[in-house]
């Protein structure tokens, strides 16, 4: 593999990483990073990093950068000093550049599609999706293959954008961890310290970014919901993320047993603290990075059938349980089953979802397309 040399497209600021869509794109290439050459291109308000990949500030935080072609001389000059043997570009919003670069190089370029982002916008009701449904079926047709994060992406866009399968790749979002971390209960006490709270009950949790419409409704099904059948349960809801309403705020800081922490600095303390995730998102599409983490990081997680689409459930076991959408009181008593259950997440899943296989994976697909 030392022969490939990978170049990037990001289309918006990654570093430092605080959505699902920035650690799919960090995670990913610094794991690819320390296995080829990789560099991304990308904004200039990324920060330093620590990551393994290389990565140049070429596009202003302007829309002009989406403009076709933009920043296309910078980028040629960049790839030709790397010697550039494959494109990747996150998102099909500036698949007019990769597809001139690659042409110019005459090398093959991959769309990595996180979503079909344009059935994400239609579910969001954005009155222009159907625009973003053309270009993006274009970009999809043009590229020399699509890595997707989940297989019903993948089988969606073969299907209704009449692409060939062996052009549709599964390339899942993954863990760092490649076994089951040991809970310590130390870190929980910590923890309970600073968010006053009481560390001898089951934690709860849901975390995303929560000024993102499908984040805030989950919040608000958590408040209104399933709270209400958890009556006589102790335990304690944590949520964290940015961006919450002054309006949630204020309905959390009146109701017993929840809590809004707001960003949480120490992911992985945090994670390790907790117990299980609560997924009742119903809108978005594509893989729920937050799902992807808990279960990595040995948590159990409580989903509606939206917010488990991607995942791989087979390897999952019963750390993954899956309840119909709106279905409130299977919801609460897949809550009260976990717990009381004492397993951890299947090694298979650790198989499929770390993030050192994921970019073997991804780098054997590219090995095998030239142009």
């Amino acid at each position: 593999m030392a022969e490939i040399s990978i170049l990037s497209i990001a289309p918006y600021k990654i570093i430092p990483p605080s959505s699902g869509g920035q650690l799919a794109i960090t995670k990913l290439h610094h794991y690819i990073g320390g296995l080829c050459k990789d560099i991304i291109v990308s904004t200039e308000t990324n920060a330093d990093h620590h990551y393994n990949f290389q990565l140049y500030k070429v596009f202003p935080d302007k829309p002009n950068r989406y403009f076709p072609g933009f920043g296309l001389n910078k980028i040629i000059k960049i790839a030709e000093e790397h010697n550039v043997t494959h494109i990747i570009c996150e998102h099909p919003y500036m698949s007019f550049t990769a597809i001139a670069l690659a042409e110019k190089l005459h090398v093959p370029w991959f769309m990595r599609s996180h979503n079909i982002e344009s059935e994400r916008f239609r579910a969001l009701g954005k009155k222009w999706w159907p625009i973003l449904r053309r270009y993006e079926r274009y970009a999809m047709r043009k590229a020399d293959g699509i890595l997707f994060i989940t297989e019903e992406d993948a089988v969606w866009a073969a299907e209704h954008f009449s692409i060939e399968k062996g052009r549709c790749h599964t390339i899942p979002f993954g863990t760092d961890k490649q076994a089951a971390p040991i809970k310590d209960h130390s870190i929980k006490t910590q923890l309970a310290e600073t968010f006053s709270i009481n560390p001898d009950v089951p934690w709860l949790y849901f975390l995303g970014a929560l000024d993102y419409q499908p984040n805030e409704e989950a919040v608000q099904y958590i408040i209104h919901e399933v709270m209400p059948k958890l009556s006589d349960t102790n335990y304690e809801i944590l949520i964290a993320g940015r961006g919450l309403s002054e309006a949630l705020q204020n309905t959390i800081s009146n109701t017993e047993r929840i809590q809004y922490v707001g960003f949480v600095p120490d992911l992985n303390d945090f994670l390790l603290a907790c117990d299980i995730m609560l997924n009742p998102v119903m809108k978005g599409g594509g893989i729920k990075t937050k799902a992807v983490e808990a279960l990595g990081y040995n948590n159990t997680v409580i989903s509606s059938e939206s917010g488990a689409a991607g995942l791989t459930r087979a390897v999952c076991g019963e750390k993954l349980m899956v309840t119909t959408d709106h279905e409130w009181e299977a919801f609460a008593n897949g809550i009260l089953k976990a717990m009381n259950q004492d397993i951890d997440t299947p090694t298979a899943f650790y198989k499929e979802y770390y993030h050192g296989n994921v970019a073997q994976k991804a780098l054997d697909i590219l090995a095998t397309s030239t142009r």
